[in-house]
C-alpha cells in the first residue's frame, strides 16, 4: 500500500511539472541544527538515605558543574519550501496548516556532564563531605519558538553515572539518637567509584541567539553495589513505561500540538519521579535489593551555544 502511494505521488509530480514546465524541487525544510554547547550549573543538593524500618538520613550541599556536548533543534512540523504546486501550503487542508503554523521544535542535548558537590549539615558533621559525579547526558523534549531567536525548551532524560563519595568520620551532636543513625549503612558505599543512575527534568529559556538560562531538578541514585541482571530488568520496566508515554503523547502531537510539549514534559517527569520513589528502598525495583543513596538537585545554569 505504501509503495502504491509513492507511485501516485511521483505520477502527480510528473503531471504537474509537465503542465507548469517547472523544474523538479524536492527540497523540504527538515533542517536540523546541531551546535556545540557549554553548560555551567549551580545547584542546591539534598542527600536522602532510606534505612529500612528506621529513618531517613538527610544532608544538604551545594554543587558546581559543567556539561560539554551538542544541542540539536528541529521543527516538529517542517513546512515544505517548494516541492510542487499541487502540494503547496496554500492548498493544504486547514488541519495541516494548523500543524505547520504551530512553531514547535524538537530539542535534545547530548554530551558529558561533571559536577562536584560539597558542604555540610547541621545535624551530622561530615558524614558525607563531598560527591564527584561524571557521566553521559541525554536530554530530549520539545518546546516553543518565538520571534527574535527566543524560545522555551522542556527536556527530560535519564542516564547512567559514576560517583565518588567523600565519606569522613562522623561527629554527632548531643541529643542525636545513635540507634536511628546506622553509620555502617552509609559506610557501605566507601570512597571508590560507585555506579548509579541520574534522572533529569529541565526548562530552558532562550533569551537570545546562543544564550539560554536553564533551571531544573535532578535525582541521582548511587548504588552500593552493582547487580547487573537486576539492574537490566529494572531498566527494561522503565523503558516500557517511557515507550508507552511516547506513544500516548505522539497522538497528542497531531491532535493538540500546542499542548504537546507541556503534556510530554509533565508525564515524563512524573515517570522519573515515580520510578525513583519505588527505588528508595530497592535500588533495582521491583527486585528485592539494597537501598541506594539518593541525591536531589535543584539547579540553575547558563547554556552557551556556538
Amino acid at each position: 500500500m505504501k509503495r502504491f502511494k509513492i507511485y501516485v505521488v511521483l505520477l502527480k509530480i510528473v503531471l504537474v511539472n509537465s503542465v507548469t514546465a517547472q523544474p523538479f524541487n524536492f527540497e523540504f525544510s527538515f533542517e536540523r541544527k546541531i551546535n556545540p554547547v557549554i553548560r555551567l550549573n549551580y545547584s542546591s543538593d539534598f542527600s536522602l538515605f532510606s534505612q529500612p524500618d528506621k529513618t531517613t538520613l538527610t544532608n544538604s550541599f551545594y554543587s558546581f558543574g559543567a556539561d560539554l556536548g551538542s544541542a540539536a533543534t528541529q521543527d516538529i512540523f517542517p513546512i515544505p519550501n517548494k516541492i510542487y504546486r499541487a502540494f503547496s501550503k496554500d492548498t493544504m487542508p486547514e488541519n495541516k496548516k494548523k500543524l505547520y503554523n504551530a512553531n514547535l521544535t524538537s530539542n535534545s542535548f547530548r554530551g558529558l556532564g561533571m559536577s562536584y558537590t560539597m558542604g555540610g549539615t547541621e545535624m551530622v558533621h561530615s558524614y558525607l563531605a563531598s560527591v564527584f559525579t561524571i557521566g553521559p547526558i541525554d536530554l530530549k523534549g520539545s518546546g516553543y519558538k518565538f520571534p527574535n531567536n527566543m524560545g522555551i525548551k522542556l527536556l527530560t532524560g535519564s542516564n547512567v553515572a559514576w560517583y565518588w563519595l567523600g565519606i569522613e568520620d562522623v561527629t554527632v551532636e548531643p541529643g542525636i539518637d545513635l540507634v536511628l543513625l546506622n553509620y555502617a549503612d552509609i559506610n557501605r558505599f566507601g570512597s571508590s567509584a560507585r555506579f548509579g543512575y541520574k534522572y533529569q527534568s529541565e526548562v530552558s529559556l532562550q533569551v537570545m541567539k546562543g544564550l539560554s538560562i536553564t533551571g531544573g531538578a535532578n535525582r541521582m541514585l548511587v548504588f552500593p553495589r552493582t547487580m547487573f541482571w537486576k539492574f537490566v530488568g529494572s531498566d527494561i520496566i522503565y523503558e516500557i513505561g517511557d515507550w508507552a508515554l511516547d506513544y500516548f503523547t505522539g497522538k497528542i502531537k497531531t491532535s493538540s500540538p500546542y499542548a504537546y510539549p507541556v503534556v510530554d514534559f509533565i508525564l515524563k517527569t512524573g515517570l522519573n519521579f515515580g520510578i525513583t520513589e519505588l527505588q528508595k528502598k530497592n535500588m533495582n525495583w521491583p527486585f528485592n535489593t539494597e537501598a541506594p543513596l539518593m541525591i536531589d538537585q535543584y539547579r540553575i545554569g547558563l547554556q552557551i551555544e556556538f
